[in-house]
């Protein structure tokens, strides 16, 4: 039996053959790409022109077909593959391959491994146009060739910038002119708002800088010391910060070692009045000798709770014991019998004064001994927990396989 045309199944026309463009790399129909290419070369002048000086690039020229008159879909589309490769740059720290445009926005976040912050052509080039690749006429002969437009290694060059001597940021060889007299501006405002031991002597412009004979890596360290001169230590941790940020660093900051003055509180009223103080304040003239020395902020007097072991202020510690016992009691109830504890007791401290005053230091370490014996040590890894803690850690912490 044989059927007729009419029953015959119909069977599509064949895919047509896509085709690549040479500027963006993305596949077209073979009509499609016609229209595309116009636009996306129009796009691409656009886009560079909006790019810095050092990353544009030459138009991208179409690839040619072969001299020896043989064509090719395939070749055709790796030499414009090859052609839409030619325009992307590679990163100086991770080597990684972009666009001009968004390698701009990848090196914001892309850090060198070895933490240092020079850009480096590669041997034998002495600037950007000589390491980028010549924009010239593509073959599908060119791809077989050892000498791939890929293989030199492009490095965008970073513009120069210099260092400011008031505030040590970074700023283009033109904006900084601009930028320094705001900033010391600034500063000078932001300096008469300081306490009177933070104001600081207006900073001088290093000699280096004004006489114009340096080159900018030595233009940029005397600033950079220059700047790192204007800032205080933190008298607790060492760390140097601006005058003003030091005020609010020091908010935060506990003195590491409690007992670098003795100090003393009475105990008759409560703890409101200090009797004793291992530190004098100068009189008259005698400030004028610590001029010299770095600034240092007068902590406020802190009190431990023999409960918990935080820290509160004189009048807040009185406020915050019969709360935080009311807590402790809640808290120990809950738990199982084998984890219940005895009701922590206030430490007594022997008055070293006639009017009964006591040594703030002496009272705090009693009450952080007395808060550390209410820790249960895990069984396991032998770290010390408050009980209620001890049970969450319990559920993670597993034994150490042995060796």
């Amino acid at each position: 039996m044989s059927q007729s045309k009419t029953n015959r199944p119909v069977i599509p026309p064949k895919r047509p053959g896509f085709r690549v463009c040479y500027i963006c790399g993305r596949e077209f129909g073979s009509q499609s790409i016609a229209i595309h290419e116009p636009k996306c070369l129009e796009k691409w002048h656009a886009e560079n022109e909006s790019l810095p000086k050092h990353l544009r690039r030459k138009p991208p020229k179409k690839p040619e077909p072969s001299p020896d008159g043989s064509h090719s879909v395939s070749a055709e589309n790796e030499a414009a593959w090859e052609s839409s490769k030619a325009q992307l740059l590679s990163c100086e720290n991770c080597g990684r391959t972009f666009l001009p445009e968004r390698l701009l926005v990848h090196q914001r976040s892309c850090k060198p491994k070895d933490g240092s912050n020079s850009v480096t052509l590669k041997s034998g080039y002495n600037s950007v146009s000589e390491a980028m690749p010549s924009r010239r006429t593509i073959t599908s002969q060119d791809i077989s060739s050892e000498q791939s437009l890929h293989s030199i290694q492009k490095v965008p060059l970073k513009p120069k910038t210099l260092v400011c001597y008031i505030c040590g940021r970074e700023f283009g060889t033109k904006s900084l002119p601009i930028h320094e007299p705001k900033c010391l501006e600034k500063w000078k405002v932001e300096n008469k708002d300081l306490p009177k031991e933070f104001r600081r002597p207006v900073p001088q412009k290093p000699q280096l800088a004004q006489s114009g004979d340096i080159n900018t890596e030595e233009h940029n360290e005397a600033a950079w010391q220059s700047f790192k001169g204007q800032l205080v230590p933190c008298p607790n941790c060492g760390r140097s910060f601006a005058p003003d940020r030091l005020l609010a660093h020091q908010k935060s900051c506990k003195v590491k070692n409690m007992g670098a003055n003795i100090k003393t509180i009475s105990l008759d009223k409560g703890f409101s009045k200090s009797i004793q103080s291992g530190m004098s304040l100068p009189k008259n003239g005698a400030a004028a000798h610590q001029s010299d020395k770095p600034a240092v902020l007068k902590q406020p007097r802190t009190v431990v709770c023999y409960i918990c072991g935080r820290e509160f202020g004189t009048k807040s510690i009185d406020i915050h014991e019969p709360q935080c016992l009311k807590k402790w009691h809640l808290e120990n109830d809950r738990l199982p019998k084998n984890l219940q504890r005895p009701e922590p007791k206030k430490p007594e401290v022997r008055p070293i004064g006639a009017k009964g005053s006591y040594d703030l230091e002496a009272l705090n370490e009693a009450a952080w001994k007395s808060a550390q014996s209410q820790l249960v040590a895990c069984n396991i890894c032998g770290r010390s927990f408050l009980p209620d803690r001890l049970i969450v850690h319990q559920r993670s912490c597993k034994p150490k396989p042995a060796k």
